[in-house]
């Protein structure tokens, strides 16, 4: 996909639904190039997902009493610039629509001299807390949902990329407490690290990539193994007792015309 960054730095943060927050690079976020790794970029949006629901009276605290919370399906995030150590980055985000009960949010990041040097739109589904699966609409929700929402920023393929070709395993992975999160699976997060973790050139590690397009298929649960798996920029996790994908991903490297 081609970004046109002037585009993207075009529409302003929606009066109805818009959330800006300041987040400061720590230096435990960044790799040995000094800069912000890929996942502590994703931790500010998801963070930022937080506030900016909570302006909408639709974060977690609004919808556990009713047995459901909003899960990240997918995320497709595209890279212009990756800030330094202690450098302060602007995200910008807001809901930017609604299609086949997948509500998505995009978000901009900004440096201090206003460029925009990141991009990202999200994809949402209502997610049954005591079933463990995908959970039905109340009209409650649809009523807090912005009219209009704001725009969208990129428009990623309705389907996410995968290849069809066998992917080698590259890394064996137990899922530990300290990698769960409030709703007791998985971090979507740390699921990005395990990813990137197995990537790069050679199967090494590339935290720092040009994109990523990640879908969150189903959740891992602690102390399950999975496996990495990878091959030409695809990935996938795969759940060792059953051989199913929670998660698949196409990561692009930064240097990919040198690639070429």
């Amino acid at each position: 996909m081609i970004i046109d960054w002037d585009e993207i730095a075009r529409p302003a943060l929606p009066a109805n639904c818009g959330w800006r927050g300041t987040y400061s690079v720590r230096y435990s976020e960044i790799g040995d190039n000094s800069l912000a790794m890929l996942p502590a970029l994703a931790d500010y949006m998801q963070d930022a997902a937080s506030w900016g629901a909570r302006i909408l009276k639709l974060a977690y605290d609004d919808t556990v009493d009713q047995g459901m919370a909003w899960v990240l399906a997918r995320m497709v995030i595209h890279i212009r610039r990756y800030p330094g150590n202690g450098e302060d980055i602007i995200v910008e985000t807001w809901p930017s629509g609604v299609a086949r009960r997948v509500a998505t949010r995009d978000f901009r990041l900004i440096d201090g001299k206003g460029d925009v040097v990141a991009v990202a739109q999200s994809f949402w589904v209502m997610f049954d807390l005591i079933e463990r699966r995908a959970a039905s609409w109340p009209d409650w929700i649809e009523e807090r949902l912005p009219e209009p929402p704001g725009p969208k920023l990129i428009a990623p393929p309705f389907r996410p990329p995968f290849t069809s070709d066998p992917l080698p395993e590259i890394d064996s992975i137990k899922a530990r407490p300290s990698d769960l999160d409030l709703y007791g699976h998985v971090n979507n997060v740390r699921l990005m690290q395990w990813v990137l973790g197995a990537t790069g050139a050679d199967a090494k590690p590339d935290f720092h990539p040009e994109s990523i397009d990640i879908q969150f298929r189903t959740e891992c649960r602690v102390q399950e193994r999975v496996t990495v798996r990878q091959k030409d920029g695809f990935a996938a996790i795969t759940r060792d007792g059953d051989g199913v994908d929670l998660v698949r991903a196409q990561v692009v490297p930064k240097n990919r015309t040198a690639l070429a």
